[in-house]
């Protein structure tokens, strides 16, 4: 899978989060000024936080695995049902099993959305999560490439996994 031009990261069963967009309201559909943007496919879901895992970048450019933003650690989360699924055009993402969110660089330094490092931090293995995130087409100075954008990560309690997951 070639990640925004840069590097090449084969990862099987998953899907790179490539930037947290500090920006992105609720509804992760609010382009900045100059920018383009197409939603490929909406995801939904409710999911289980499996833990932190440090990824190094296995790919073939100059600047990996230290300088490509590929490599650090990445929360993991295992999807356990979709609420909601959309597709509107071709080249959205099919529905996943598993999703990433990259939260720190090569060097552990924090990554992304300050919120959502926050939200990160409070989860212990095996919570429960509403995961929302966009796959999106974006064009912005003259570039154009995949985002996937995340919406909504939030806990959710104990007393309400069952009637989501039903």
């Amino acid at each position: 899978m070639k990640v925004m031009g840069v590097c090449a990261c084969l990862l099987v069963g998953v899907v790179l989060v490539a930037a947290l967009q500090a920006a992105a309201d609720d509804s992760g559909d609010k382009a900045a000024p100059g920018e383009k943007r197409e939603l490929l496919s909406l995801h939904d879901t409710v999911a289980v936080f499996d833990g932190l895992e440090y990824r190094l970048c296995k790919g073939l450019t100059a600047l990996c695995p230290r300088e490509c933003g590929h490599s650090g650690e990445f929360a993991q989360f295992s999807i356990k049902k979709y609420l909601d699924y959309q597709k509107p055009g071709q080249f959205g993402d099919p529905k996943q099993t598993t999703f990433l969110v990259q939260v720190s660089d090569f060097d552990r330094n924090p990554k992304g959305d300050p919120k959502t490092l926050a939200a990160v931090k409070g989860l212990k293995k095996g919570d429960h999560v509403r995961l929302t995130w966009r796959h999106d087409y974006v064009t912005k100075g003259g570039v154009s490439g995949p985002e996937r954008p995340l919406v909504k990560l939030e806990k959710v309690p104990a007393d309400k996994v069952d009637e989501l997951l039903k």
